[in-house]
């Protein structure tokens, strides 16, 4: 709005919008028409970005008069005025296409045309003269703000003057705009002169002191011109045809009626096929630095600053410093903490900082540091906020030089207005930048980092538990974490409760007691602390009393409930667990486990209620849920682990711990980083045995898991899985068969004490092809190699749609298929 009121300013100076109808009494010698001297001109000026601004005028302006009229000049031609009217009322039909977007208010419904008059005479500006062009032409200007030729007579109007006024501020091709008025001693029409000053003409472009950028880069962001300028192409004239008809003739013109909306390209400093074509600097050079600054900033580059120096000859040096680190301070720990943040972050000074380094660095603060976590900002501290602008200073010799000034942070005032747009575009880039630079700051090239400790934080989980043992069995589990901020010790504590529901009238036939007993509530819960100084990740103890499985190996809990439900295919077997475990972890390096575990537990079978409680196959029979060797077992269980890339933060543990699966936490990005698993797990102990009596058993796992990537979404997986023991109980049985353990062959269909499994898949984008080799040991002998070949479909985000054939002589034309949703190895 300020702009429009300085224009308001010298619109009532200049402007006469309703001049006084001329009086037909001649003038006679007494009447005062004009003063002694003519009156100073008034000598406004405003940058290009704005209307232009008033100084008071000598003349004394206020509404017209009444007065005698001054002698008038000879009329035009009759013809001319016609035309004149008609070209004038075609060009106030053209809408102001320079209108700024983002004006709250529209000045030309609220300004009001005024008029100057000098000692009783009104005056009104008969024409327009356009002084101080260098690079364009006369005739270019006026053709580009619609105003009249300069040997027109037609006389202007204040909302003419408003337009054109306007129309030159906004167009981009002034660093200045003065208008004034000129008064002859001689009764006539005013003269309304303005005086232009160019942006600066562009004729070579050089970037100095890159690093990372390419100096292409710097020139297109600095020479990119606006979409609506039009393109080569486009720059046609747009022409109106009119026809008239009469009795005795027609008449066909071809006008434009309208100027121009925006510069066309070829007066404008430009790149076309990485060639610079020489011409006006749109906007004007600081303009366009500060344009390319923000877009370096916006890119990353938030301590980048730019600095530049024109000459004459249209020649332009600009000088980028890309944003190089000077320090690094943290604030919020103590002097011990610090150090240790310092090292995680790894900035140093000398480097140029980007916001992706930021990024990165409090990336591996969390997984370093995980008790710390960066302090929210307020607007007036965030690199968001952030703003510069670009100073100019001209010299004596004509050169001008820019530098880059940091503008003082300042809150943003609320608006009452509030537009935005909503696209899932707009939604995805706030999304992966909305915690980018949280907890960093800049003080002139010092990157400050802001930490405070971490609060006790929970986790909840819903768990849609579904197995043909307990029906349908919601429950829930969660972890509370407190933190210590002296990274001492670290104290969780996990929980799970999941609840048998009685749906579908399933019971276990003639035996009451039995459903009654496997519809137990499911608890298990437990403690534990980390104890960074020695490195011991986890040490703890669970009890517990719920349904259990050591199948998780083979398909993913949700997977196994899917299937549960859906066809009563768990491809799992289940038995009650209750007891306690006590544990202990260590990760002497972020990449392996050692730990060890002792087990006191008593087995108890379950049998599979009837009928089948799913969505299908209902009808078909209950699903073989092998017993178990029931009674009390104590057992010691060893485990080493290895995982490559593992970052520190991979939090350590299971709620659910079997010796089959690892204790890292697996969830992240399988298929574009090259990595390397392994698990070895030894358990001892002691059991019911076979003949009535405790014996000892003992077995060993030893599952290899390799992924090589070969591009974004392609690449080989290799797994090797080894396991067997001596007189070890029937649940922790080898058997192969079944997804994801030997697909296309049944569920467990080859039993023994010994597996191997090996496995082989190559992916080309969203198409995998895999073969499973597997064979078992039995008391006396292996049993023959099977081998198991399908297909995937990967659908993003880890589902995939996998089909499995066996190759033995019982193979079918029918594939197994199964829509996957977790990955178990």
């Amino acid at each position: 709005m300020n702009r429009f009121a300085l224009l308001t300013c010298i619109l009532s100076a200049v402007a006469a919008a309703q001049p006084a109808p001329p009086s037909e009494a001649p003038a006679t010698p007494t009447q005062e028409t004009t003063t002694a001297t003519p009156p100073p001109a008034i000598e406004p000026s405003a940058p290009a970005n704005a209307a232009p601004e008033s100084t008071a005028p000598a003349a004394e302006a206020g509404p017209a008069a009444p007065a005698p009229s001054p002698a008038r000049e000879a009329a035009p031609s009759e013809p001319v005025r016609a035309r004149a009217r008609e070209v004038d009322a075609s060009r106030r039909e053209c809408p102001d296409d320079l209108e700024a977007e983002d004006e709250e208010t529209n000045d030309a419904h609220v300004l009001v045309p005024m008029q100057l008059t000098v000692d009783g005479r009104s005056l009104t500006p008969g024409r327009i003269e356009l002084q101080g062009l260098r690079w364009l032409t006369d005739a270019q200007v006026r053709t580009l703000i619609g105003a009249p030729r300069a040997d027109s007579e037609a006389p202007l109007g204040g909302s003419e003057v408003h337009l054109y006024l306007r129309r030159l501020a906004r167009s981009g091709l002034f660093a200045r705009v003065e208008p004034r008025v000129r008064v002859s001693e001689t009764p006539g029409p005013a003269v309304l002169e303005v005086h232009l000053e160019e942006n600066p003409v562009v004729t070579a472009v050089e970037v100095e002191g890159l690093q990372d950028i390419q100096p292409r880069e710097v020139s297109e962001k600095l020479l990119r011109l606006p979409h609506h300028v039009a393109s080569k192409d486009a720059d046609d004239e747009s022409f109106t045809a009119t026809l008239r008809v009469d009795s005795r003739r027609g008449t066909l013109s071809v006008v434009r009626p309208c100027p121009p909306p925006y510069p066309p390209r070829d007066w404008l400093a430009r790149l076309e096929r990485d060639t610079l074509q020489p011409g006006i600097l749109l906007g004007g050079v600081a303009q366009a630095l500060e344009r390319t600054l923000k877009d370096l900033r916006d890119e990353g580059y938030l301590l980048a600053s730019l600095s530049a120096v024109w000459t004459p000859d249209g020649r332009l040096v600009v000088k980028v410093d890309e944003g190089r680190i000077e320090s690094v301070e943290v604030r919020g720990v103590d002097a011990n903490i610090a150090a240790r943040v310092q090292a995680a972050l790894d900035l140093k000074p000398g480097t140029v900082f980007l916001r992706s380094d930021a990024k990165r660095a409090l990336q591996r603060l969390e997984s370093r540091l995980p008790f710390l976590q960066p302090a929210k900002l307020d607007d007036t501290a965030s690199t968001r906020t952030r703003r510069a602008r670009i100073v100019e200073v001209r010299e004596p010799d004509g050169s001008r030089t820019y530098q880059t000034q940091e503008e003082p942070r300042r809150r943003e005032r609320n608006r009452e207005k509030v537009e935005f747009e909503l696209s899932w575009q707009k939604f995805a880039d706030w999304w992966d930048r909305r915690h980018d630079d949280e907890g960093i700051s800049i003080e002139g090239k010092k990157v400050v980092v802001h930490l405070r400790p971490r609060q006790p934080d929970f986790d909840g989980e819903f768990l849609p538990d579904h197995t043909q043992v307990t029906g349908f069995s919601p429950g829930l589990s969660g972890r509370l974490r407190f933190w210590d901020p002296k990274d001492r010790v670290h104290t969780t504590l996990d929980a799970a409760l999941t609840i048998p529901l009685r749906w579908g009238g399933q019971h276990l036939p003639n035996d009451p007691e039995g459903t009654r007993r496997q519809r137990r509530v499911n608890l298990l819960g437990g403690a534990k602390v980390q104890i960074p100084g020695v490195r011991l990740a986890e040490l703890g103890a669970q009890a517990y009393d719920f349904t259990d499985t050591l199948d998780r190996w083979r398909l993913g809990d949700i997977d196994s409930s899917l299937y549960s439900a859906l066809i009563n295919r768990p491809d799992r077997e289940y038995f009650r667990r209750r007891g306690v475990t006590a544990f202990a972890t260590f990760r002497w390096a972020e990449d392996w486990l050692a730990g060890v575990e002792y087990r006191s537990d008593r087995y108890e079978t379950m049998r599979s209620f009837a009928p089948p409680f799913s969505l299908f196959r209902r009808d078909s029979a209950p699903f073989t849920n092998t017993p178990v060797t029931e009674g009390r077992f104590d057992s010691v269980v060893v485990r080493l682990e290895y995982a490559s890339g593992t970052p520190a933060s991979t939090q350590v543990g299971s709620l659910f711990r079997t010796p089959e699966t690892t204790l890292f936490d697996q969830r992240g990005d399988w298929d574009r980083r090259a990595s390397l698993r392994g698990l070895l797990t030894l358990e001892v102990g002691n059991g019911p045995g076979g003949a009535g009596g405790d014996q000892r058993f003992w077995k060993l796992v030893n599952d290899l898991a390799l992924d090589v990537p070969t591009g974004w979404e392609s690449g080989l997986s290799l797994r090797v899985r080894t396991a067997g023991g001596s007189n070890l109980p029937e649940q922790k049985r080898e058997a192969l068969g079944g997804w994801t353990a030997l697909r296309g062959y049944g569920f467990k269909e080859f039993r023994g004490d010994v597996s191997v499994l090996t496995t082989a898949e190559y992916r080309w984008d969203a198409i995998g092809l895999f073969a499973d080799v597997g064979s078992v040991r039995t008391d006396t002998a292996w049993t023959e190699a099977r081998v198991g070949l399908g297909a995937s479909l990967h659908l993003g985000d880890g589902v995939r749609f996998d089909v499995a054939w066996r190759t033995d002589e019982r193979a079918t034309a029918a594939p197994e298929a199964r829509l996957l949703f977790q990955r178990t190895f």
